[in-house]
């Protein structure tokens, strides 16, 4: 069997006996179609439409799919079928890999209809009270203006045309970079006994971190590091997806290596 048929029957394999995972995206991406987020394009706070929810989703799949063995405490019978897989002659670093595939389609399921429905109001309006913020968007992101507030605010509106779909693009990257570090942080606590703590504890800690610190920046006059990062996205996209897909590529491969020298020594 060649290793495109050997990793496509993996992923169809891997698909079945875990269909309770798809449950997970299918409700996270509910509220997208309940509330209908671009029915309006006018959005209190630019910050607030940059925080990307449900980050923590990423590490809770990639503990599941990438290493069930590790989530089922040992036991890889249950539901995962890592163990019957494992018993059968397929290259170890084409499973790891259809792992990583279907990983990546969880995962990228709720940006995906984020970004599809943005289409449906591309605008975005959205206020910004900071006077550097607002030149820094005006400075960085192409076609962005100022208007008036209809509410009677003094403070102007920032209008972006296309920006809710700028918008899911970040956050599309965003989940991209976070699917990465989630994949080589579960790698590298492999070897260790209380991986499974570690990983939540840090995973969910460096989540949490930019809640926390953009709730302190708000407060100030300046841009937030959350701002001032999607800024820096907005002028540099392509540069910015040139190199994540790089990091990803070898990230993807760097795993692989590290999955199989690990099933070696088992």
């Amino acid at each position: 069997m060649t290793n495109a048929k050997q990793f496509w029957a993996l992923l169809k394999f891997q698909t079945k006996v875990n269909p309770f995972v798809w449950f997970i995206p299918i409700v996270l991406s509910a509220p997208v179609f309940i509330t209908g987020i671009f029915s309006d394009s006018y959005h209190p706070n630019l910050n607030s439409v940059l925080e990307v929810q449900n980050l923590f989703f990423v590490g809770l799949v990639a503990l599941w799919v990438l290493v069930p063995e590790i989530a089922q405490g040992g036991n890889s019978t249950r539901s995962a079928g890592t163990e019957f897989l494992l018993t059968r002659a397929v290259d170890r670093p084409i499973f790891y890999r259809s792992r990583a595939a279907w990983f990546y389609v969880l995962v990228f399921l709720i940006p995906l209809v984020g970004l599809v429905l943005s289409l449906k109001t591309p605008d975005l309006k959205v206020t910004e009270y900071s006077n550097v913020a607002q030149q820094e968007c005006l400075r960085n992101v192409r076609g962005s203006t100022l208007e008036a507030d209809p509410s009677g605010s003094r403070s102007p509106l920032i209008a972006i045309p296309r920006g809710n779909v700028l918008v899911e693009e970040w956050h599309f990257w965003m989940y991209v970079i976070t699917a990465v570090g989630a994949q080589t942080l579960l790698l590298l606590l492999y070897p260790l006994k209380y991986r499974t703590y570690i990983f939540y504890a840090v995973f969910l800690g460096i989540v949490s971190l930019p809640l926390a610190v953009g709730l302190r920046e708000m407060r100030a006059a300046t841009p937030t590091y959350m701002e001032r990062l999607f800024f820096s996205f907005a002028s540099h996209q392509a540069a910015y997806w040139i190199i994540t897909a790089l990091g990803l590529i070898l990230g993807q491969l760097w795993c692989e290596r590290r999955f199989c020298r690990f099933e070696q020594t088992a």
